[in-house]
């Protein structure tokens, strides 16, 4: 799913944090945080591949999906300064299950993890998250530090709605654009303040977000870059995105991709999402994206969907079309062209001021012979189906 990862799973509680500050205009000195902590189930009628197929590592296969993550997140305001930290611990419950069924970003977190010359596979991702410091003067914010960038573009508010949960229409809608999530960056926003805002991010291509050794693709000089516009008002909402990662070698966990002496390719991407609340109950979203890179999958995807609220409940429902990029695939399961169609259905309570239970239900339908290995094509399926259940609580931290 995106997320923030659930699509980019959970919306970073420090950029909840930057959002209600953008909405009352009057930030509090001192100190502030949160803490999260999130429980997802899922169930898959297929089986599917959770991992990137690799000669260093055996195939995770699996049609459950388990994950616990707790995320602690701290900042420091002074004047126009605040000075910004986060932890998580993001991991894989029970046997042979998979992060998460759904997530577009990545086949699961299960990756490798390399110590001196051992490699092993890994079902965990924790570590540092955040160490920045960001001034905001004017309507002009600059960050710099060791940053997961993900929380700071590719977001719709309108659409997302409760950001304890992210944004939840990602499951199918980020698919072909791969966000680089540089760890050391800086980030400039600038506000116009007639509802145009205009981000610039520059970091590291892909940089290791779970220890401090985060630097190791930039100082090859392989850098990744986003341009993201946004107009935004009380109803609507307007988004492109621009992003490029120059080829890198370096992952999480110190991981090198795809293997030793070996890079990913460069992706350049390009997104394009408009919102509309309607009213008090509905909300509606499209979003066109592409993709140009010789290890994307997929390429060019669609999605449309609505929300509606109701006191305590809201649904989502969306409905999006991906295409299938090249002819090498995972196990040559799809082929260049092919769409796979995914309908999306998620259903949140908040059944408490802080807590908000939710499912989700999935179908995912191909076009071609076989649906991707990834989406339950692994042993040549053309339809699967996922059902899942989270529950996410949200505590927030005042000392001021």
């Amino acid at each position: 799913m995106n997320a923030k990862p659930l699509s980019l799973v959970i919306a970073s509680l420090l950029s909840c944090n930057t959002l209600a500050e953008e909405v009352t205009q009057e930030p509090n000195a001192g100190w502030s945080g949160f803490f999260l902590n999130n429980i997802t189930s899922q169930k898959s009628t297929e089986n599917a591949l959770r991992n990137r197929p690799s000669p260093f590592r055996q195939d995770l296969v699996t049609n459950t999906g388990g994950r616990l993550l707790d995320f602690f997140a701290l900042q420091f305001k002074s004047a126009d300064w605040t000075f910004l930290g986060s932890y998580s611990d993001n991991r894989t419950l029970g046997n042979n299950s998979a992060y998460s069924l759904t997530n577009p970003i990545t086949f699961g977190v299960n990756t490798v993890e390399t110590t001196g010359t051992e490699r092993k596979a890994v079902n965990t991702k924790s570590g540092l998250q955040e160490l920045a410091a960001m001034y905001r003067k004017n309507g002009t914010m600059v960050m710099m530090g060791k940053i997961d960038t993900a929380n700071w573009y590719l977001a719709d508010p309108f659409f997302g709605g409760d950001l304890n949960n992210g944004n939840d229409y990602g499951n199918a809608a980020t698919r072909v654009v791969a966000p680089p999530f540089p760890s050391v960056a800086l980030v400039i926003k600038q506000d116009f303040s007639n509802g145009l805002s205009l981000t610039g991010i520059a970091g590291d291509a892909f940089g290791d977000r779970e220890t401090i050794n985060a630097a190791r693709n930039l100082i090859k000089g392989d850098l990744a870059y986003v341009i993201e516009l946004n107009f935004q008002s009380q109803k609507q909402h307007y988004q492109l995105t621009l992003n490029h990662i120059d080829a890198f070698r370096f992952f999480d966990k110190d991981a090198v991709w795809p293997g030793p002496g070996e890079k990913a390719p460069q992706v350049n991407a390009v997104m394009a999402t408009a919102s509309d609340r309607f009213d008090k109950n509905w909300t509606g979203i499209c979003r066109v994206s592409y993709a140009r890179g010789t290890g994307q999958i997929e390429d060019l995807n669609y999605l449309a969907g609505v929300r509606y609220d109701l006191d305590k409940f809201y649904a989502l429902v969306s409905q999006s079309a991906t295409r299938v990029g090249t002819d090498n695939t995972p196990y040559k399961r799809s082929a260049k062209g092919d769409y796979t169609f995914v309908s999306e259905l998620t259903l949140n309570y908040k059944m408490h001021p802080l807590i908000t239970v939710g499912v989700t239900y999935d179908t995912y339908n191909s076009s071609g012979a076989s649906l991707l290995a990834k989406d339950g094509g692994r042993n040549g399926s053309r339809h699967n189906q996922i059902i899942g259940l989270r529950v996410t609580s949200l505590l927030p931290i005042a000392t001021q």
